[in-house]
């Protein structure tokens, strides 16, 4: 990033602690906008429930065009592309480049990597997505297939992952394979670890849950409902690998971090970072809430700025940054760097003296 998007990240944290600690309703502007083209898809993910309906009346070409010129103009530095499958609206690389020659510079593509073909990888390329987060639910065709709800995915998805892999040095771009752990797969924690290592890719753990608006449906319910003691277990096999090397894996504060999740969602002590950095729009419109909480205004009905703007949207997320909400762990990552604890407890682990599994 440029000095000048530092700068702009570093005030962005440093209104967070204010609003933290001093003035709770301190407006902060988001940063990032997460833009769901669909919420629809060509899987059919056991943890996931936007399958199983056929969303309509979703925003044209047209109006998302409308939506990325009222982005630039509140000076937004990011899009995150992502559904749904993001890649299987007919107009995605039109609105992907359309994005970039507007002057949004960092274009990031959530996705399955089925239609990631290496014919779609050069079209995205060139419409200047430089970010990929794409989904691996296992270390074999067995388990990710299975999660899946394809025979075959996992073999397309890692041809088209290792296809991105080979473009990172001549592009530049940043490349994760995201994990969701569940109960279906948490035992494979270990494989998915080396499995990462030996793409040397970086490996982001996502963690189920049936808050979210994507997510709520009752297979859902079940598969979040993980086994404190298969976590102790995996996490201490995972221990293992990170401890023998470490590189491409999360770090230990975000790994301690996810048995607590499944007893304790919502984690009051850490303020959502998140949901103050990222607008969220998605694809019929609905603009604000969080992956939590449903929107309650429309880009069809009234100008982001006035949005972003309004009393009631600082009103819901000051109360969303201080997790008075139901809970999801969305990005827990983030909301664990910018606190100096994590910092601490990371490098307690390289000394030995915090362990995963038993001390998480």
């Amino acid at each position: 990033m440029k000095i000048h998007e530092n700068v702009r990240l570093a005030k962005f944290f440093a209104q967070l602690a204010v609003k933290q600690r001093v003035a709770p309703r301190l407006g902060v502007r988001p940063l990032v906008s997460e833009l769901f083209l669909t919420e629809n898809c060509n899987l059919r993910c056991v943890s996931c429930s936007c399958w199983l309906d056929n969303t309509k009346g979703e925003l044209t070409t047209d109006e998302w065009k409308d939506v990325l010129r009222q982005l630039v103009r509140l000076r937004i530095l990011k899009a995150n592309f992502t559904g749904g499958e993001p890649l299987i609206r007919p107009d995605a690389l039109e609105i992907m480049a359309y994005a970039h020659e507007q002057g949004i510079k960092h274009l990031h593509l959530n996705t399955n990597g089925i239609r990631l073909t290496p014919a779609m990888l050069t079209k995205v390329l060139d419409a200047g997505v430089r970010s990929f987060n794409i989904s691996v639910d296992g270390p074999n065709g067995l388990v990710h297939d299975r999660i899946r709800g394809r025979l075959g995915a996992f073999q397309t998805t890692m041809e088209h992952l290792r296809g991105v892999i080979d473009q990172r040095e001549r592009y530049g771009l940043k490349v994760r394979m995201n994990f969701t752990v569940m109960r279906e797969n948490v035992e494979y924690l270990p494989d998915i670890a080396r499995l990462a290592q030996e793409l040397r890719v970086r490996l982001y753990l996502n963690l189920a849950t049936d808050q979210t608006f994507l997510f709520r449906a009752p297979k859902v319910t079940e598969l979040k409902q993980v086994d404190a003691d298969e976590i102790t277990e995996a996490l201490g096999r995972l221990e293992e690998v990170m401890r023998s090397d470490g590189r491409w894996l999360p770090r230990y504060s975000d790994m301690s971090y996810i048995p607590r999740h499944f007893s304790d969602i919502v984690q009051r002590d850490i303020p959502c970072a998140e949901s103050q950095l990222k607008l969220m729009i998605h694809s019929r419109g609905e603009i604000g809430g969080c992956w939590g909480h449903d929107p309650t205004f429309n880009v069809r009905e009234r100008r982001i700025s006035e949005v972003i703007e309004s009393e009631e949207y600082r009103e819901e997320h000051a109360r969303l940054f201080r997790k008075e909400c139901v809970g999801c762990g969305s990005n827990y990552s983030l909301n664990l760097r910018w606190r100096p604890t994590t910092y601490v407890n990371d490098l307690m682990w390289r000394a030995g003296r915090r362990h995963l599994g038993r001390d998480t």
